[in-house]
């Protein structure tokens, strides 16, 4: 009876959390709808030139002038749900076609909707001096809803003649209008160059003179100082294993040089020598055990 409970009651949660998910899902993906579109044109003294009512995504402005004194006016109301809905953005931005530079007027919510005002002397602080056509949009945005890019038409703005603002400098300009010469150019590593060497043919050449004193001991100092080979036929496997073993670390000092380093080349020098220090021993003891038989 117990575990019946218990699957009752799993049962209830899950459905309980299916449907709270639901509901979340449904409001996520929710659209928002803007209602009351208005657009005014308002003069230096605040008076309406013009008024235009707006439909999204329909836009209204056909590039008419807004002197320097003058203002451009939104107001909008926001709903998402049937409910009024007070998204985290609501901007006004009107954006330069010569330049691409553009400036903002942050929306303020009263009595239900949003109010959105802009002039040239807001942009003219933004982005400096910049007379010419602007393009009007409308950005609202919210993480639970998809935001509304509506693009209200364009607008021909004029500058006070009195201002002293400067255009914008080159290194504000967006990368899409950027002039070419004004991008930086690209960083390349500059390395030393190599020391001049001398021709492989020098090289080869002392190379040959740092063996000559070798090539002298293999050759003159066994006749100098009188020495013969009669002592290989009286322990010839003792003779053979000894010098076998010179031979052999002579070989590992010439792999050395090529190929091993210090660390790889001790073990194998300590290894060999034992080898060589033991033949040594016992061909130098045949030998004097045969010259006591002679002389005795």
């Amino acid at each position: 009876m117990a575990n019946f409970l218990l699957a009752v009651l799993a049962l209830l949660v899950q459905v309980a959390f299916s449907l709270a998910s639901t509901q979340d899902a449904t409001g996520l993906f929710s659209e928002l709808v803007l209602s009351n579109v208005k657009v005014v044109l308002k003069a230096t003294d605040g008076s309406a030139i013009t008024t235009l009512i707006a439909a999204y995504p329909k836009p209204v402005l056909a590039n008419p002038e807004i002197p320097a004194g003058a203002s451009l006016d939104v107001s909008t109301a926001i709903t998402k749900g049937g409910e009024v809905f007070k998204p985290q953005q609501v901007k006004l931005m009107l954006k330069s076609k010569s330049l691409g530079l553009a400036a903002y007027a942050i929306g303020k919510f009263k009595s239900g909707s949003y109010a959105l005002s802009i002039n040239a002397a807001a942009v003219e602080k933004q982005i400096g001096k910049l007379p010419g056509e602007y393009e009007v949009t409308l950005l609202i945005g919210d993480p639970s809803a998809k935001g509304i890019d509506y693009v209200l038409g364009t607008v021909e703005l004029r500058f006070s003649a009195a201002s002293t603002a400067l255009e914008p400098a080159a290194v504000v300009r967006t990368a899409f209008f950027q002039p070419i010469n004004n991008v930086k150019p690209e960083i390349h590593h500059i390395f030393r160059a190599p020391e001049k060497r001398p021709p492989a043919v020098v090289s080869y050449v002392f190379a040959g003179l740092a063996f000559l004193p070798l090539i002298a001991v293999l050759l003159y100092v066994p006749t100098i100082a009188g020495v013969n080979f009669k002592g290989l036929t009286a322990a010839p496997l003792y003779s053979l294993l000894f010098h076998g073993g010179l031979c052999s670390m002579l070989l590992l000092y010439v792999v050395f040089w090529l190929r091993l380093n210090l660390a790889q080349t001790l073990p194998l020098a300590g290894i060999w020598g034992l080898f060589v220090a033991g033949s040594g021993y016992l061909l130098l003891s045949s030998l004097s055990k045969q010259r006591l038989k002679k002389d005795q």
